[in-house]
C-alpha cells in the first residue's frame, strides 16, 4: 500500500469515527500525538508563484517514540516535476493544534538539485485550523534541504493551504 493510500485510509477512519476515531488512532499509535492528512495549494513565493505543492502525513507518537510516513510533491505551473520525495517520520511533538514533525528522506526525485538528499532529516510544522484552511511550514524554505534539522524541530507554519486538510491530536 503506498503512502497516499495509507494516509487516505487513516484520514477516512478518523473522519468516519469522529472523536472516538481520534482516540482510537492515538491508541493504535505507539503513544502520544497524531498528525494525519494531505493538504497543499499553489505557492505565492517570488519565483514559485502558482506552483502546486502537497504535503501528506501519517505521523504518530511522541518525541523519542514516533513512527509514520511523509510525502512531499511540488510541480511547476506547467505540471513538470520540481520535487517528489518521501520518508519515515522520526519525531512528532504537539501542543494543541500545532505539531512539529521531522523525518528522514528515503526516496527523492528532485531533478534540479545536483546533490542526493536521501538520508537527510527535514522538519515540518502543521497547524490544524478547526474553522478554515490549515497552515504548514517546512525547514528547507528557510535554509537548505541539504542540511539536517534536529529531531522535532521545524519553522513556524507560514503557508496557508487551500486544498485538503490535516488532523492534529
Amino acid at each position: 500500500m503506498n503512502i497516499k493510500s495509507k494516509i487516505a485510509a487513516v484520514a477516512v477512519l478518523a473522519v468516519v469515527a469522529g472523536t472516538s476515531g481520534a482516540t482510537q488512532a492515538t491508541a493504535a499509535s505507539p503513544s502520544g500525538s497524531v498528525v494525519v492528512g494531505s493538504a497543499g495549494g499553489p505557492l505565492t513565493f517570488p519565483g514559485y508563484e502558482g506552483e502546486p505543492v502537497r504535503f501528506d502525513f501519517a505521523a504518530f507518537g511522541e518525541p523519542g517514540k514516533s513512527s509514520g510516513r511523509f510525502h512531499v510533491n511540488h510541480l511547476s505551473v506547467a505540471g513538470k516535476l520540481v520535487a517528489d520525495f518521501d520518508g519515515r517520520v522520526d519525531c512528532v511533538a504537539r501542543a494543541g493544534e500545532l505539531a512539529m514533525v521531522t523525518g528522514v528522506i528515503e526516496r527523492a526525485d528532485i531533478p534540479g538539485l545536483p546533490v542526493n538528499v536521501v538520508g537527510r532529516r527535514v522538519g515540518f510544522s502543521v497547524r490544524d485550523e478547526p474553522r478554515g484552511h490549515d497552515w504548514i511550514g517546512w525547514s528547507w524554505a528557510y535554509g537548505s534541504i541539504e542540511q539536517d534539522v534536529l529531531p522535532c524541530t521545524g519553522p513556524v507554519p507560514f503557508f496557508r493551504t487551500s486544498e485538503g486538510g490535516y488532523t492534529v491530536r
